[in-house]
C-alpha cells in the first residue's frame, strides 16, 4: 500500500512538472514571437494580424526612400561645396600670387603699359599727320603739274622753231629775236601762273582765318625736330616718345571759348588725343616741364618745351597768353635755348 501511495505521489509530481514547463513555454513563446495560444494537439499555431503594422512599415519604407533621397542631396551639396571651396583656394592662391609679386615688378608692369599706351596714342597722331600731308601733297601736286603744262606748251613752240631749217643771217637774226620774245613771253606767264597760284594760296589762307576767327577756331601743332637732329629718335631709350618725324600732334583745330589760354588749348588736345603733358603751377605762372614724356633737360642743359603764337615767342607762361579765334599756336622743343628755333633771344 504504500508502495502504491509512493508511486502516484511521483506520477503525480511528474504530471505537475511536466504542466509547468508547458505553461512556461507558452508564457516565452507569447512574448517572444507574438504568439496568442498554441493547439500542439492540431498542430496549428494562430496569430494577431495588426493591420496597423503594414501601414507602419510601408510609412517606414516611404520615409526610408525620402532619407536617402535626402542623404543623396545632402552628399551632393556638400560635393559641390567642397569643389567651390577649391576652386575659391585656387582663385585665392593665384590672387595670392598676383599680390606677392615685388613692387619693382608691378612698376615696370605699368610702364610697359603706359608705353604701349602712349605707342597707339602716337601712331594715331602719326596716322593723322601722314592724312594730312598726303592731302596737301595733292593739292600741290595739281598746281604743279597745271605749272609743267604751262611751261611745256611754250618750249613745244621753241622747239618747233628750233627745228626750222637754216636760213640766212638777217632770217637767223630774226629767228633769234623771235625765239627770244617766245621765251620771255614764257617766262613772264610762268611768273604770272606763280603770283596767281601765290595770290590764290594766300587767299584762301586769310578766308580760312577769317572762317577760324569767327567761329572761335585755333589751330596747334606740337613738333620735335631739334630732338631728332639731335639723334634722339635712333636711340631706343626715346623709342615712342621722339618720333622720326618730328610730328607730336600735326596741325589741328581747336574750338575755344573766351578767355582761353595757350595752356588750356594744350590741356584740351592732351584728353582728346591721350597724350602725355606735365607742368607745374597755375594760371599764368603755369610752366610746362613735359609733352609725350619728352622733358626739359632731356636732349641736354639748354633743352625744353617752347610756344609761340602766330610766329612769335612770348616771354611769359601759356597759362597767361589769352587766345582769339584765328590764332596758329606751335609748341616746339629746343636744345639750345631757342636758338635752335631762330630765337636768339626769348620773347623778342
Amino acid at each position: 500500500m504504500k508502495k502504491r501511495n509512493v508511486f502516484l505521489l511521483l506520477l503525480l509530481s511528474i504530471i505537475i512538472i511536466l504542466g509547468n514547463i508547458q505553461i512556461f513555454r507558452g508564457i516565452k513563446d507569447y512574448f517572444s514571437e507574438d504568439v496568442v495560444f498554441g493547439q500542439t494537439n492540431k498542430l496549428e499555431i494562430e496569430y494577431w494580424m495588426d493591420t496597423s503594422a503594414e501601414e507602419i512599415s510601408e510609412s517606414q519604407s516611404s520615409e526610408s526612400m525620402l532619407a536617402k533621397l535626402r542623404n543623396e542631396k545632402v552628399e551632393f551639396h556638400d560635393s559641390s561645396k567642397i569643389h567651390e571651396e577649391e576652386r575659391e583656394n585656387i582663385n585665392s592662391n593665384a590672387t595670392d600670387s598676383k599680390e606677392r609679386r615685388s613692387p619693382w615688378e608691378k612698376l615696370l608692369e605699368s610702364k610697359e603699359k603706359r608705353k604701349k599706351n602712349e605707342a597707339s596714342i602716337q601712331d594715331l597722331v602719326l596716322e593723322k599727320a601722314k592724312e594730312d600731308k598726303i592731302k596737301e601733297d595733292k593739292i600741290n601736286e595739281e598746281k604743279n603739274k597745271k605749272e609743267e603744262e604751262t611751261i611745256n606748251k611754250f618750249q613745244e613752240e621753241i622747239r618747233k622753231l628750233s627745228q626750222n631749217t637754216k636760213k640766212g643771217p638777217e632770217e637767223n637774226n630774226k629767228d633769234q629775236e623771235e625765239n627770244k620774245n617766245v621765251e620771255e613771253k614764257a617766262t613772264e606767264e610762268q611768273k604770272k601762273a606763280t603770283k596767281k597760284a601765290k595770290k590764290e594760296k594766300e587767299k584762301k589762307e586769310r578766308e580760312q582765318k577769317e572762317k577760324r576767327k569767327k567761329e572761335n577756331i585755333v589751330t596747334m601743332q606740337i613738333r620735335c625736330d631739334t630732338a631728332v637732329a639731335k639723334g634722339m629718335a635712333d636711340n631706343p631709350e626715346w623709342q615712342g616718345i621722339v618720333p622720326k618725324s618730328g610730328i607730336i600732334l600735326a596741325n589741328t583745330e581747336f574750338r575755344i571759348k573766351e578767355g582761353d589760354t595757350v595752356l588750356d588749348v594744350l590741356l584740351m588736345a592732351k584728353e582728346q588725343y591721350k597724350f602725355h603733358v606735365s607742368y607745374r603751377g597755375e594760371g599764368g605762372s603755369a610752366y610746362v616741364e613735359g609733352i609725350n614724356n619728352l622733358y626739359e633737360f632731356d636732349g641736354g642743359r639748354w633743352s625744353g618745351w617752347m610756344y609761340c603764337v602766330n610766329g612769335w615767342y612770348p616771354n611769359y607762361g601759356a597759362g597767361a597768353y589769352v587766345l582769339k579765334g584765328g590764332d596758329v599756336i606751335e609748341w616746339n622743343y629746343t636744345c639750345n635755348l631757342g636758338k635752335d628755333l631762330g630765337q636768339e633771344w626769348i620773347g623778342d
